[in-house]
């Protein structure tokens, strides 16, 4: 597979292409590029397999690159020293990326994660998934996420989720405009990624959306949704819940 490397500083991207040439052989690297705009010829020129891009640079970031290409035809692997909060972004977003300074079992996990994907759908890239990592880093709290379908990826914005049931090893999650979607995660993931303070841990088979209840009965402690859904209250979850909403 074709390769083009895009960092502003030479050492990163000198050690990249080293790490490329001796673990991963299947990596043809095919140009460099030291900033957006020549990347952006250095691109329809080879017409790469893979892009491997930071992201903090001068004059354009990595994100911009996008703007300069409508076709996105290419697997697009961002290399960041972004930590903690936005890493989470890249994981909701389905974004592929690697951190500084790189782990050479990821990289190479990375790239074969390129293969796999390519060959099973013939597609190497989704704008969607970088649109949504752009909302997810612009502020606090992530905002829009990817959700892991049969045939695919699915874009939602958190907004719309108004609540989540566990089903053993997937999760149901039910919208405001009232449909349905069984996700092939546990309902465990979405507590750990869902962060966002509108989103609580009700029950162990429910998160709902604090913006999308209707009432809370304090007799049979449960919760009423917007379409009427009764949602369970743990009892160890009361105070938290009680202490939100007269906070």
């Amino acid at each position: 597979m074709k390769a083009i490397i895009i960092d502003d500083e030479v050492r990163a991207r000198r050690i990249l292409k080293t790490l490329l040439t001796e673990h991963c052989p299947q990596i043809n690297i095919v140009g460099e590029a030291e900033n957006v705009p020549d990347a952006v010829q250095l691109i329809h020129r080879e017409n790469p397999d893979i892009v491997f891009s930071d992201i903090e640079m001068p004059e354009y970031s990595g994100f911009e690159l996008l703007k300069f290409i409508t076709n996105i035809d290419f697997a697009l692997i961002f290399v960041t020293a972004y930590q903690e909060y936005a890493i989470r972004a890249f994981e909701v977003s389905a974004v592929d990326y690697l951190l500084k300074p790189i782990d050479v079992e990821l990289l190479k996990k990375a790239v074969e994660k390129v293969e796999k994907r390519f060959q099973a759908t013939g597609k190497l890239e989704n704008n969607q998934k970088i649109e949504a990592l752009r909302e997810n880093l612009k502020g606090e709290y992530i905002t829009r996420f990817a959700l892991p379908m049969a045939d695919g990826l699915m874009f939602v914005d958190a907004d719309d989720i108004m609540y989540l049931i566990a089903e053993g090893s997937y999760t149901q999650i039910i919208f405001t405009d009232k449909k349905r979607v069984l996700v092939t995660k546990k309902i465990k993931y979405f507590e750990e990624n869902l962060l966002h303070p509108c989103f609580f841990r009700s029950h162990r088979s429910y998160i709902v959306n604090l913006n999308k209840i209707s009432q809370y009965i304090r007799t049979g402690n449960y919760i009423v949704m917007d379409d009427g859904f009764k949602v369970s209250l743990a009892r160890e979850r009361k105070d938290e819940f009680m202490k939100i909403y007269q906070g």
